[in-house]
């Protein structure tokens, strides 16, 4: 039975973990729980009685307003720009397939919009770790940033009416 996202915790099992990319696997067993106790980074997982099957980042981040797409920049920006950051996202790929890519995705974005009210953020940023992830993201409006496009970036406005639309 799949859990939903959850903040990652001592229980969860890690071990055991393969989405195919070896450096999403090595950062979930090696950093998630060290990065998370520090601060530095929420970690949500789903798991499957506590075995964890997928994962994602959440940290606060910036951006540069020369990088980030016009949408982003409009008005007067301050440099740097606040943002919210999505920084790994991975699914087991013994459990592809049915929907918990896509879950993890919508519950990031809901969790960014609420921190987003929070701390302020202008957008949500996301760091591809190759071109299939680039393509993941550009599939969810994310939009390359101009100066690289292994980031990629979606306005929070743009985010919070998406996520007001899809539950309609």
């Amino acid at each position: 039975m799949l859990s939903g996202p959850e903040l990652l915790d001592e229980t969860h099992r890690l071990d055991a973990f393969d989405c195919g990319k070896p450096a999403l696997n090595a950062w979930l067993t090696g950093f998630a729980r060290s990065n998370q106790t520090r601060g530095f980074t929420r970690v949500l997982v789903v798991h499957d009685e506590r075995a964890v099957v997928g994962y994602y980042g959440l940290a606060p981040s910036v951006i540069q307003p020369n990088s980030a797409p016009r949408a982003i920049r409009t008005g007067r920006p301050p440099d740097p720009i606040p943002c919210l950051l999505i920084g790994q996202l991975a699914v087991d790929q013994r459990y592809a397939g049915q929907g918990i890519g896509s879950g993890l995705v919508k519950d990031a974005l809901r969790r960014c919009v609420a921190g987003a009210e929070i701390v302020a953020g202008r957008a949500v940023v996301v760091r591809a770790i190759d071109a299939e992830a680039e393509r993941f993201w550009q599939s969810w409006g994310f939009i390359p940033a101009r100066d690289n496009p292994s980031v990629l970036m979606r306005s929070m406005q743009d985010v919070r009416l998406w996520l007001a639309n899809e539950h309609h």
